[in-house]
């Protein structure tokens, strides 16, 4: 039984994450036979319409890439979660999503296949046509679970990997006859609209008439040299209560994290009380907010008293 070039197969394979399709195979010299014997001792594995060679498989999202790849149509394009992660940006998932214009069954099970044009999408160095990060993004909106893609939608705008400008231009962009998953797009443009700083504190603001506190809006901590060194959303200057709120799409890098820190130790240290609320328990759990609220002006009182 012939061998076929089998160094050649791998040094292919290892360039491929193990992964070689079946064509590949046979252009190294392997006969049908001959791939069936391998696969049945073990050597190889199949998956789907691909072939693994164990002695060189990797693991990890490159892999899958190349599963899928000679799972679905030459030029069908990889979205999704996978796309995402490989163009750079850290999102969680395992959805596998694949462009395909004519919509070809994929040898795998579970890949969603979306129907839209790919032409011009141009293969990475390597072959494989992976869709950028931020069309991959809108993509994994659009085909995921509604509260799926509110929770990436998220993640999305806390990294600033787009913002509601954005999705109104890709909310045009993608409108049309026979266009699938604007309305949906629509939705998640509304809720980037949302939700903002501004908006939170309006809430806030709302939500805080209801507490027996006396708050100011923007208060301002200065030092002993009269220059400001905090500036605290809602303040109780008599009680020592500070609020601060963040918006939906709240950011907050290494350097602002760290001096958002050191901000809040100088106001404990000086003797306030220090409460955060996020837009999502502002206006989904509002009445624990105000309950928190509350618990603190009461813990303040009884402060003064004793």
């Amino acid at each position: 039984m012939p061998s076929g070039d089998l160094a050649s197969l791998r040094g292919l394979a290892e360039c491929q994450a193990g992964v070689v399709s079946r064509s590949q195979a046979r252009e190294a010299g392997f006969s049908d036979f001959a791939i069936r014997a391998r696969i049945t001792s073990g050597a190889w594995g199949r998956v789907g319409r691909a072939l693994v060679l164990r002695d060189v498989t990797q693991t990890g999202d490159l892999r899958m890439a190349w599963l899928l790849a000679f799972n679905t149509s030459i030029d069908s394009v990889i979205t999704g979660p996978l796309a995402v992660r490989l163009g750079g940006w850290n999102l969680s998932g395992r959805e596998l999503i694949v462009v395909d214009e004519h919509h070809r069954p994929a040898g795998l099970s579970n890949v969603h296949l979306m129907r839209r044009a790919s032409a011009g999408m141009v293969p990475r160095r390597d072959g494989l046509r992976i869709a950028p990060r931020r069309d991959a993004l809108v993509d994994t909106l659009v085909c995921t679970p509604l509260r799926r893609a509110e929770d990436v939608l998220d993640v999305a705008l806390q990294r600033r990997w787009l913002d509601a400008s954005d999705l109104k231009e890709i909310v045009s962009q993608r409108s049309g006859p026979g266009r699938k998953g604007v309305s949906r797009l629509r939705h998640l443009q509304q809720r980037a609209s949302s939700g903002s700083r501004s908006e939170a504190e309006h809430q806030m603001r709302l939500l805080l008439r209801r507490t027996r506190g006396m708050w100011v809006a923007n208060y301002a901590i200065r030092g002993s040299d009269g220059t400001i060194v905090a500036e605290i959303d809602f303040a109780d200057p008599h009680l020592r209560i500070a609020i601060e709120v963040d918006g939906r799409a709240f950011h907050s890098d290494h350097r602002s994290f760290e001096r958002d820190r050191q901000r809040q130790n100088m106001l404990v240290l000086q003797g306030w009380i220090i409460l955060r609320f996020t837009w999502e328990r502002i206006v989904h759990d509002p009445q624990s907010v105000i309950a928190e609220v509350d618990a603190a002006i009461e813990h303040a009182k009884s402060r003064l008293i004793g």
